[in-house]
């Protein structure tokens, strides 16, 4: 199961179209859900999926079951910390290199709220998850639900760390960025900025610091609320709840803050 149900958007797919009866809007709610997806904007805590323990000497050798293999590496790094019998353990799907088993992609949460370097695999949640109920509901009616997938803009990806320590030193665009959009008007380019926006220099100067006061903001904000929470002015505690939204929230947060290196090496261009 879901800490997250999937079929809210099944839910809302279908009562698009039993009140408008326009599959365009349908097709439009959809699409959005999963440009929101592709470009990171989802919550974490939306797509975590949590399945029940049912104890090491419980599976067939070689099963490939995600609580089971997250299990081992935990009891491998510590044996007290393997999961009560019949307790649920939460993962993620991340993405990783071209062709390795889908159960090599399997993390605990926690592990990609830490690791800036994980990336949530949206491809997977969206045509494993969320197509597959939707095109089951609506091909009654003759619709092709992955046919709206298929029709996205094929937004080109960037590697989300640095291949190497000069890069990571440099602040590639490659580090910060997953997809190859202009900070200023959200343009693809191939060039930082684009064109239109680099003959308005003293426009991007304004857009490019106020983004990276607003995240600065935000962050310390949500720190402020951390510390709240915990009774630690002093210090933050490393929170571990993952029923907590602000936990998610300082995360994401946190990932974004990291492209204002690159920003403001964009901004020294001007």
């Amino acid at each position: 199961m879901f800490f997250f149900s999937f079929f809210q958007i099944l839910e809302r797919s279908i009562k698009l179209l039993f009140e408008t009866r326009d599959i365009s809007q349908i097709k439009q709610y959809v699409q959005r859900q999963c440009i929101k997806l592709l470009e990171g904007k989802a919550s974490m805590q939306d797509l975590i999926f949590a399945k029940e323990y049912r104890g090491s000497f419980a599976y067939r050798p070689g099963a490939c079951v995600p609580a089971l293999e997250l299990t081992r590496k935990m009891v491998a790094y510590d044996r007290r910390s393997e999961p009560r019998v019949g307790e649920r353990v939460p993962y993620v799907i991340v993405y990783g290199t071209p062709g390795v088993p889908l159960i090599q992609l399997v993390r605990r949460p926690i592990d990609v709220l830490q690791d800036h370097n994980l990336r949530l695999n949206a491809t997977y949640y969206i045509t494993k998850q969320i197509m597959p109920p939707l095109n089951r509901i609506f091909s009654l009616i003759g619709v092709d639900v992955f046919s709206w997938y298929d029709e996205l803009p094929r937004i080109q990806k960037a590697c989300s760390t640095a291949r190497n320590e000069l890069d990571a030193r440099k602040g590639t665009i490659s580090q910060y960025f997953t997809t190859l959009h202009c900070p200023v008007c959200d343009e693809l380019t191939q060039h930082g900025i684009c064109s239109k926006c680099r003959s308005q220099p003293q426009h991007v100067a304004v857009i490019l610091n106020q983004e990276i006061r607003e995240l600065e903001y935000r962050q310390d904000q949500l720190v402020k609320l951390c510390k709240n929470c915990t009774g630690c002015r002093d210090q933050q505690i490393q929170c571990v709840s993952l029923n907590c939204p602000v936990l998610f929230k300082l995360s994401r947060v946190s990932r974004e803050l990291c492209k204002a290196p690159y920003l403001r090496q964009l901004l020294d261009q001007f």
